[in-house]
């Protein structure tokens, strides 16, 4: 059996949130918390790219135009 590696130095912090999407006519509202808005730097209104990567997690970034 091996140990994992010490995590004590990691800043790596991992944070999980259950957030409901909202419908808007033919657009989806996706309400994120201040915090996570206020870390990546996010405005109400930017507009938002998914990415459905090979291991089914989602990737969402700004699009920048």
């Amino acid at each position: 059996m091996t140990m994992p590696e010490n995590t004590l130095n990691d800043t790596t912090q991992n944070t999980n949130y259950t957030v409901t999407l909202e419908e808007d006519g033919d657009e989806c509202i996706l309400p994120l918390p201040d915090a996570i808005l206020d870390e990546l730097d996010w405005q109400e209104g930017d507009m938002l790219e998914w990415i459905v990567n090979d291991d089914n997690t989602i990737t969402i970034q700004k699009v920048v135009e």
